[in-house]
């Protein structure tokens, strides 16, 4: 009887023994195939993270480099203009027919006697500009605007098929394509006076920005040397405004004589008690001969 339970119980023992080791050994198969999953799923979930930051990275690459020329330009209306100062009267200095060879110049007097202004360019004079100026200008507070491309009245206002509005629209996207700078602030040559209703009505439609003058340097009448007739000008004009708050605009050209005539000038009217300010596309003033406020 012992015999018999002793071999049972030995039975039992192998049993058992054969029972755990097949545990171990499925136990083993689990956890190895379950690794494999792992790791394979963790090279995975990996090769999908670099993927996924290559697309990122792409997508951000793109969205860079393509971006609208519009949103790549800056604009010249880009910092808010001041506004009118109050209690102080304003003159605006604004010169026409650049850029000229004398631009730098120009800008050196109106930078060192801390003197902003607008500058109208020619289309057919962007070779003696270069994107650098131009930048040097936008940063340093001055304003960029367009004067059309032929400066030749017998095209931009003649009856038939006028060039106005196609001058300013074409020199508006090649100045952006040059110089990276974007504006709707125009000047018409000779002044608004020779546009029709339907130029001023597209002028408008176009989203331009035109200003004209209220004292007129004519300093184009007198020699490169005679900047004392410039100045003596524009000093009788600035006088018969005495006693007004009137804001000034003042027209000037990139000529020789006005350059030698500016310290004085700006002399003059910082004594009569004016600031300076740059006439911005968005300016609050509106100056034109059509007596227009939406023009």
């Amino acid at each position: 009887m012992r015999q018999n339970r002793s071999s049972k119980t030995a039975q039992n023992s192998k049993s058992s023994k054969f029972k755990w080791l097949i545990a171990i050994v499925l136990s083993t198969l689990v956890l190895t195939v379950g690794g494999l999953v792992l790791t394979n799923n963790l090279f995975t979930n990996s090769a999908s993270s670099k993927e996924l930051l290559v697309l990122k990275a792409e997508a951000v690459s793109v969205q860079h480099w393509k971006v609208p020329a519009k949103q790549q330009s800056i604009s010249s209306a880009r910092k808010d203009p001041p506004g009118p100062a109050v209690g102080k009267k304003v003159v605006y200095l604004t010169f026409d027919d650049g850029p000229s060879i004398h631009l730098k110049q120009f800008l050196e007097v109106l930078e060192k006697e801390k003197a902003p202004a607008s500058f109208f360019f020619v289309g057919n004079e962007f070779a003696n500009g270069d994107k650098e100026t131009y930048q040097r200008m936008i940063d340093s507070g001055f304003v960029i605007g367009l004067h059309s491309y032929t400066h030749n009245p017998k095209k931009l206002y003649r009856k038939k098929d006028p060039t106005f509005i196609s001058e300013m629209s074409r020199e508006r996207d090649d100045f952006e394509r040059i110089s990276g700078i974007r504006t709707n602030l125009i000047r018409a040559p000779y002044g608004s006076t020779y546009l029709t209703n339907t130029q001023v009505e597209q002028t408008k439609q176009n989203g331009f920005r035109l200003v004209d003058w209220n004292i007129d340097s004519n300093d184009w009448r007198y020699s490169p040397g005679n900047s004392g007739a410039v100045y003596q000008n524009v000093l009788s004009q600035v006088n018969a405004y005495e006693g007004s708050d009137e804001p000034l605009v003042i027209l000037f050209h990139e000529r020789k004589n006005t350059l030698d005539a500016l310290p004085r000038v700006i002399r003059m009217l910082r004594d009569k008690g004016y600031v300076f300010q740059a006439y911005h596309e968005n300016e609050t003033l509106h100056q034109n001969f059509k007596k227009d406020p939406n023009l």
